[in-house]
Formats: C-alpha cells, sequence, structure tokens
C-alpha cells in the first residue's frame, strides 16, 4: 500500500517479493522506499535507545503493457545489531562487553509473462551479507581488554517463482497473488580469532579457527489478496516459513530456527481523486500486521501503520510518507520502535518516443 508493509499484492507499487507483478505493470517505473527507526530496549533493571535506517527498497522496472515486465532491484533481507556490557564482581572483578552488527542483503533480476489475466514470474537473487560479532573481557589486573572477534560471510543464489491473477468487477479491480521461494544454500564462511593487548603496540593476533560449511536460509510461501477501486483499496496477506538450518559456529550465538510467520492487512482511501482541493486528493493509508519472527519460540511482533500518498499534479508518479509504531514484549528485554518510512513511484515510458494510436 505504498508503506513496504504488503509485499506480495499491489497496484501502485511494483514488489520485489512477488515477482509475476512485474507483467501487469502500465509504463516503466522506479520504485525507492527508506526510513528512519528509533528504538527503545528495556529490562526489569536496565532501558536503552537507539536509531537506525537504511534502504526498504531500490527497484528499476521496464514493462509495456504488453504481456511482459523485467525489473531488477536491491533491497536489504536483515539488519541486526546490539551493544551490551555486564559488569561482574564474584568471585573475580571483570567486566564484559559485546558488540554485534550485520546486515544480509538481496539484489535480484525478474522476469514475468502474462497471458490474459495469469501472470507468472521468475527471480534470481545474490544474497551475501556480513555478521561481525566482538566480545572483550578486563579484568582488575589488565590495562586493556582481550578480544574473541567472529566474522562471518554468506553468499548465495536464490531462485523465487510466483503466480498472479489480476481481473475487474464493474469498477473494481482484483489481484490474488502467491509467491515461494526455493530452498536456498548460502555459503557461510566463519573466521575466529584472538586478539591479546599486551599494550598500546603489542599485540597478539592468532586465528583460532577458519570453517567452511553450507548455510540453509528460509524457503518462505507468501499469498495475498487485494481489491481497489478509484477511490478506495484494501489487501490482505500472509506467509509461512519452514524453519531454517540452526545458526551456530565458532564464536556465534547459538539460535535454534523455528517456523515463522506473518498477517498483514492494509487500507487507502481518496476522496476525491479529481478534485481541486489538496487534501481531498491525498491518498490516506492505515494498517496493521503481527508476525512471529524465526529464531524465537514464544515471540510475537506487531504493530500499526499510518500514511498519506500523494500523486504529482497532471503525472502518474506518486510520494508516500507513513508512520510505524511497533511492539516486541517479552518479559526479559521487551522493544517499542517508532519508524518513519518515505517511498516514491516515478512512471515514465522511457526510450519510447510519444504517438497516438
Amino acid at each position: 500500500m505504498g508503506m513496504g508493509r504488503l509485499s506480495t499484492v499491489g497496484a501502485a507499487t511494483n514488489l520485489p517479493e512477488q515477482p509475476a507483478h512485474s507483467a501487469h505493470l502500465p509504463a516503466m517505473q522506479t520504485d525507492f522506499s527508506g526510513y528512519a527507526r528509533t528504538s527503545v530496549l528495556s529490562s526489569p533493571a536496565q532501558r536503552a535507545q537507539g536509531g537506525v535506517g537504511g534502504l526498504q527498497n531500490l527497484q528499476l522496472s521496464f514493462a509495456r503493457g504488453k504481456g511482459w515486465g523485467f525489473a531488477l532491484g536491491l533491497t536489504p533481507q536483515a539488519i541486526q545489531g546490539y551493544l551490551s556490557s555486564q559488569q561482574l564482581s564474584q568471585p573475580t572483578p571483570v567486566r564484559y562487553t559485546e558488540k554485534s552488527d550485520g546486515i544480509l542483503s538481496l539484489a535480484y533480476m525478474q522476469l514475468a509473462f502474462r497471458w490474459r489475466q495469469l501472470a507468472l514470474g521468475y527471480q534470481l537473487g545474490y544474497l551475501w551479507g556480513n555478521y561481525d560479532r566482538e566480545r572483550s573481557l578486563q579484568g582488575t589486573t589488565q590495562t586493556l581488554p582481550d578480544y574473541l572477534l567472529s566474522q562471518v560471510r554468506l553468499a548465495g543464489l536464490q531462485h523465487r517463482v510466483g503466480l498472479l491473477w489480476q481481473d475487474s468487477i464493474q469498477t473494481a479491480i482484483y489481484q490474488v497473488s502467491v509467491c515461494y521461494a526455493l530452498p536456498t544454500s548460502l555459503h557461510q564462511e566463519v573466521l575466529y580469532r584472538l586478539q591479546k593487548n599486551f599494550s598500546l603496540t603489542n599485540l597478539l593476533l592468532d586465528t583460532l579457527a577458519l570453517v567452511h560449511r553450507k548455510w540453509r536460509y528460509f524457503s518462505p510461501w507468501r499469498a495475498g489478496a487485494y481489491v481497489a477501486t478509484e477511490r478506495w483499496a484494501v489487501g490482505a496477506e500472509g506467509g509461512y516459513s519452514p524453519p531454517a538450518d540452526t545458526w551456530e559456529g565458532p564464536g556465534l550465538t547459538y539460535a535454534q530456527a523455528t517456523s515463522s510467520w506473518d498477517v498483514r492487512i492494509g487500507v487507502e482511501w481518496v476522496p476525491d481523486p479529481r478534485s481541486p482541493i489538496f487534501y481531498r486528493r491525498l491518498r490516506y493509508q492505515g494498517g496493521g500486521f503481527l508476525t512471529h519472527p524465526p529464531y524465537a519460540t514464544a515471540l510475537r511482533w506487531y504493530g500499526l501503520t499510518g500514511g498519506v500518498g500523494w500523486q504529482f499534479p497532471r503525472s502518474p508518479n506518486f510520494v508516500y510518507l507513513s508512520i510505524e509504531r511497533g511492539w516486541l514484549p517479552h518479559p526479559v528485554v521487551a522493544e517499542r520502535y517508532f519508524q518513519v518510512s518515505i517511498g516514491m513511484v516515478f512512471r515514465e515510458l522511457w526510450f519510447i518516443p510519444p504517438r497516438i494510436d
């Protein structure tokens, strides 16, 4: 719905998780969205606040409404990072700190063909990412801390297929879609090192382990439905992913994978698309979602979104601004976050001279 929440169905923007959608675009199109987020983590004894921002989707699509479409783009799949510390006094005074950050990204190309109301799409993606973890230990007799450094590199190909049915009933357009990502095997390289600091200029750096193995990424199913008229639209979708491989290795945080699922809904309302009054031409949006994340047994992540979309005067281009409020409740560490996103859609007929048929 222009807010980055409905990723399988939609009429205004192209969708990286549903390659068949490219065949239904009326023109060549550029989709861009980014976000800024502030988050509060709280436990019974501590509270921390942080912020992050980044790219949500960047996609370039080529289509002429003749039954085919081609697109290429870039989108992050997972972003992670934290910093923690702990002070122990028994049996020996010591201070632990741990810092971790990482990102997994997807660069892709997708091709779709349409026969009447049915479209079939295929996406070839390249997944790559890094995960860095730094753990330090400093006792009362040490001037500088010792470090255990873990570096993980991931890379591999992903294949995704999708089916989409689009038709109309009187003045309404509706879509029903399903897509599936084939099981993805990523090459995982783990480098585990120890850094002993005797002084600022005298240190010992030793490689303890270098591990190569395959790691199976998620293989999700997604399906959804969407109905739109000139003044309103509503969409709903859901997804399911079976468990991936266990996340383990030298110097890594052990994590046993579980199945994951999510349910999302979004609505959009335009009071009067042709009104001379500015605020009546805006696209007012709202939505919500509930997610059971992977690698979590009893965790639920949910949130609400709201936003507005504006179509440029005498132009098919759009700009969207949305706000999201989310909660990740947990008795040990709970998170509340506030996120602002902006998305832009540019539709043009590039490289083709205008003409009257």
